[in-house]
């Protein structure tokens, strides 16, 4: 009998994008890093980086007029590579394209570098849907061409990456408070406020300080009126999370509504950003 050679399934250390760059024409936008997307040391955090793809998403389907063809999306997952550190004041440059598709969902990837420096990969899986009965549907023909120009894969299928089982309750859960900014017009969490939690958790942590990999996979929606409960094993693998939603009565669901791991990449420490402010001068010559 032949030896088994099935392929191991992808882990959060080892998946790998499919592509390293654009293969073909992509689209690129670019604006300048806000304070309110850094922390004390000016880094961009990951909910910083996840609002700008989910902005980078949202400027990409009306430019493209998808608006009028497939304008419900949801995100599946969203893998964030910090590769180097983006940090304010700098611009950043976006570079957005289609890795891989199947006919109701795609992974697209955006690049993200720094005027000043920094560098991060990111992935999202993206489902189109019905917004009558909230079920994947059919990209349009139209986004079908567009998207699929210069993918590798047109048989994409949903495999999680965050497999590692939701531990039992313990007396380090906690139950956080969702806020009515945190969701969006269709009255779910939005994408960037479940990454805050996690910056929240792992504020000062080592782990943040040197090249990392955050993925974040939604499995159940988080309504407004959610009570939700966090799950968190920091260890020498990395950081997981589990979010949970609880009942009226606070009794958790034994399934998560979502899962994150964070985890360290090869390479270097991260270099102390620039100093700022500059060296401060008597005037200077105003622009228009």
């Amino acid at each position: 009998m032949a030896p088994d050679t099935k392929p191991t399934a992808p882990t959060p250390t080892t998946y790998e994008f499919l592509q390293d760059t654009p293969p073909g024409p992509s689209f690129e936008r670019g604006w300048p890093v806000r304070t309110g997307d850094v922390d004390p040391e000016r880094r961009v955090r990951l909910d910083g980086i996840a609002r700008y793809a989910q902005d980078m998403a949202n400027d990409e389907m009306f430019h493209r007029g998808f608006q009028a063809t497939d304008p419900y999306w949801l995100v599946r997952r969203t893998i964030i590579d910090v590769l180097e550190p983006l940090h304010w004041p700098s611009d950043v440059t976006l570079t957005r394209w289609c890795e891989s598709t199947s006919s109701r969902w795609c992974n697209m990837r955006i690049t993200m570098t720094g005027s000043a420096g920094g560098r991060v990969e990111t992935e999202g899986f993206w489902i189109r849907f019905n917004a009558d009965n909230g079920m994947p549907t059919h990209i349009s023909d139209g986004g079908m061409q567009y998207l699929t120009q210069y993918v590798t894969e047109t048989r994409l299928r949903w495999k999680a990456l965050n497999t590692e089982p939701m531990p039992a309750p313990s007396a380090t859960d906690r139950e956080f408070d969702l806020r009515a900014t945190d969701f969006d017009p269709f009255q779910h969490l939005n994408n960037a406020a479940y990454w805050q939690l996690v910056e929240d958790d792992l504020s000062g942590d080592p782990l943040l300080a040197g090249p990392h990999r955050g993925i974040i996979e939604y499995l159940q929606p988080l309504p407004l009126g959610s009570r939700v409960q966090m799950r968190t094993v920091r260890d020498d693998a990395g950081y997981r999370l589990w979010l949970v939603r609880l009942g009226d009565d606070g009794v958790a669901s034994d399934k998560p509504a979502a899962t994150v791991s964070v985890v360290p990449l090869p390479g270097e420490k991260f270099a102390p950003a620039p100093p700022w402010p500059p060296e401060q001068v008597d005037a200077v010559e105003w622009k228009d």
